[in-house]
């Protein structure tokens, strides 16, 4: 059996971070003028009074996004104390996944606010089906750029793995399963 050598590798332990405070954070706001208080949408959940208006809190891909993410987190985490390249791979792997959630996330966003005839960020007069007109102010939240920077941090994490891990190593620590 192989032996697992540790190494700290600190981009991928920013990446895990930052997308764990993402997850704390919404990622989209969307403020009707007529409804008393602001909807904040996470990638698990919807906040807010726009949640009783289109009928519910999470959807079945909320909740595959949140699963997606969950991974990512424990991949990064992984690749920030185990050094291999299987393991540098992987944290890359994870990069791309939590980009594709944000890419699926702003597309499913631009759908709704296309539908609603208002911007994705800034300022627009909504329409429901032509018959009522309100004032609509979007914003993309910090949760989304935390994400995006964790994705970003988390493929060069997994690029640049074996020399971040060997600069970082912590020579002290192994397991060896031969050992009894």
């Amino acid at each position: 059996m192989k032996k697992i050598k540790f190494g700290i590798n600190p981009l991928a332990l920013f990446s895990g971070i930052s997308l764990i405070i993402s997850m704390l954070f919404p990622w989209w706001t969307l403020e009707v003028s007529v409804m008393n208080r602001p909807t904040d949408i996470y990638p698990y959940l919807i906040d807010g009074p726009a949640s009783d208006f289109i009928g519910y809190k999470r959807s079945p891909q909320m909740t595959i996004l949140f699963i997606l993410l969950i991974i990512c987190i424990f991949l990064f985490l992984l690749g920030s104390l185990i050094k291999g390249k299987g393991i540098g791979i992987s944290t890359s792997v994870g990069g791309v996944l939590v980009g594709l959630a944000i890419w699926r996330f702003l597309v499913r966003i631009a759908g709704v606010a296309r539908l609603y005839e208002v911007p994705i960020q800034g300022h627009g007069v909504g329409s429901y089906g032509g018959f009522a007109f309100v004032d609509v102010y979007t914003t993309i939240q910090p949760g989304l750029y935390l994400a995006i920077a964790a994705a970003l941090c988390g493929i060069l994490a997994g690029i640049f793995h074996k020399k971040l891990a060997n600069k970082f190593s912590l020579h002290w620590i192994s397991f060896d399963s031969n050992q009894t």
